[in-house]
């Protein structure tokens, strides 16, 4: 079952469209990282799942049906900075949301909730005086009093120091795992997404280029011959004939990638028979920075 689906999703401003025929589609139980370079439209999608921005064209559904209603209920929310009352504990900011929503004994769930995103210490200390890493704690606790089955969460990871990235990268798997919360979360911190993803979407000028999953990544990001020659298109040609098992990948500068054959030796054999003089062949290992910023359509420094 998808939790999320999108068709044809577009939203203007101004006369410029920020999201344009945007598909998206995240199943029940998916860690679902959204990425995409800045201004690509990922905080405008996040914005309108979230029903805080209306879409100007397309359709949203939210567990099977148009969003709005119960489905919004069932969402947990973190987009851009929390909304927190810096004069106020973080239990105060906790029970402030828990008495809006109506919630059966409210003390518990925020305790509970506090201890479980790692805050149940903190006591009076205000939130103004709360870290980065605090701060996207207590936003987490707050997106989670409703009890939601989908959580939306857009760059949680941002502003933090690594030990803090890996606490919340933490937290998010153990929702995902112990309680069953599917989960998208945008972030531009591909090192931490590729360590909980299970599938993942890539936009790019507010088009959704790509849906893979995490098997599908590691995949194409496996380890590779790469051969340059006299004559691409003819060493494809001869190479693709020769291995018919192995998957080949055509660079910007006409080298060739070769997936699924790791000797070196047997491809410098089958072009040296066949009169095709070789410029260099290595093994090359693609990291997932790599994949993905050749997706988002920018270029890589690595």
């Amino acid at each position: 079952m998808n939790v999320i689906e999108t068709y044809g999703l577009e939203k203007t401003y101004g006369g410029k469209r920020a999201v344009d025929h945007f598909d998206m589609h995240v199943a029940k139980g998916d860690i679902y990282g959204f990425v995409g370079l800045n201004g690509a439209g990922k905080s405008t999608v996040m914005k309108m799942l979230a029903g805080l921005a209306k879409p100007t064209g397309g359709e949203i559904k939210l567990f099977g049906e148009t969003s709005g209603g119960e489905a919004v209920r069932r969402m947990g929310v973190l987009v851009e900075a929390p909304g927190l009352y810096g004069n106020m504990s973080a239990y105060d900011n906790m029970m402030m949301k828990a008495l809006a929503l109506g919630l059966v004994d409210p003390k518990r769930k925020v305790n509970d909730l506090l201890a479980f995103v790692g805050l149940g210490h903190v006591g009076n200390k205000k939130a103004k005086q709360f870290s980065m890493g605090m701060k996207q704690r207590l936003g987490l606790g707050l997106a989670l009093l409703g009890d939601p089955d989908l959580l939306l969460l857009d760059e949680p990871l941002n502003g933090l120091d690594p030990e803090g990235a890996r606490e919340i990268r933490e937290l998010i798997m153990r929702l995902n795992a112990e309680r069953g919360i599917t989960v998208v979360i945008s972030s531009h911190i591909l090192e931490q997404l590729g360590r909980m993803a299970t599938r993942y979407g890539v936009i790019r000028n507010g088009h959704m280029v790509r849906e893979l999953s995490a098997e599908e990544v590691e995949k194409e990001c496996s380890d590779c011959l790469q051969v340059s020659t006299v004559d691409p298109a003819r060493s494809l040609a001869v190479l693709q004939e020769r291995f018919p098992q192995a998957r080949f990948q055509v660079m910007p500068d006409n080298s060739i990638r070769i997936f699924g054959v790791t000797d070196a030796a047997a491809i410098g054999g089958v072009l040296n028979d066949a009169g095709i003089a070789i410029q260099g062949l290595y093994a090359h290992r693609r990291d997932l920075e790599e994949f993905f910023v050749g997706l988002m359509g920018a270029e890589y420094h690595g």
